[in-house]
């Protein structure tokens, strides 16, 4: 069986990544997204995660910090998870229940292969950056919507005759739950707070979602119950 996860709302509380070098550079979750909103609003041919990476590059540039890839990965080792996340992936691992993991983020790849969970999924997929050196010159591999569909495809063809799982927790996991659910695999949502439920809602709605539950990945809760009856 093949688990693929998104990671920000999915394994931990927080649905945007909390970058530790933008928090220093004085921006919270709020004033981020103001920018970002207005960056989008001015350049219309940007995308969510353009935009994103385009307001993360320029805070940094701002600032006279250099793009490299321990700034990018300050405090990656300090992830808070959802509840028993890091205990999950410890007894779920390949030798043990046969069960591959990966992670799918719009994140930064390394700073997630950097968290307590990084060594403890198969493969992560994420946003990584050209390098010169130790200087990084811009964006290489951007995971948007539309990407991680096609990462799921790579993975299910690389996996041939494995049933796919797919978690995650917003409206920006739609096309993946439907790509899921329309091969036949299994699409968990993952609610971990009020707007994640209202996505639930809409998403369900859809008839793409074959499950939801609450952020526990504890041994025992429902979402455990449910994973282990798949396999």
């Amino acid at each position: 069986m093949i688990i693929i996860y998104d990671f920000d709302g999915t394994l931990t509380p927080y649905s945007l990544p909390q970058y530790e070098i933008i928090k220093k550079c004085g921006y919270d979750d709020n004033k981020l997204m103001k920018r970002i909103k207005n960056v989008i609003n001015t350049n219309k041919n940007l995308n969510l995660y353009q935009a994103y990476f385009k307001c993360y590059i320029d805070i940094l540039e701002e600032h006279n910090i250099e793009l490299n890839i321990n700034n990018l990965c300050l405090g990656a080792e300090k992830t808070r998870f959802n509840k028993s996340v890091e205990e999950y992936f410890s007894r779920m691992q390949f030798n043990k229940t046969g069960i591959k993991h990966y992670i799918i983020t719009s994140g930064i790849k390394e700073y997630v292969r950097r968290t307590a969970i990084g060594n403890l999924v198969n493969d992560i997929y994420g946003v990584t950056f050209k390098q010169d050196g130790e200087k990084l010159t811009g964006i290489d591999f951007l995971v948007t919507d539309k990407k991680k569909v096609e990462i799921i495809k790579q993975i299910a063809q690389d996996n041939s005759n494995e049933k796919i799982v797919y978690l995650g927790d917003g409206l920006t996991d739609g096309k993946a739950f439907d790509y899921v659910h329309s091969i036949n695999g299994k699409s968990i949502f993952i609610i971990a707070n009020d707007d994640a439920k209202e996505s639930y809602i809409n998403l369900n709605k859809q008839g793409i979602i074959d499950k939801g539950f609450d952020a526990d990945f504890s041994e025992g809760s429902d979402l455990d119950i449910f994973i282990k009856g798949l396999y």
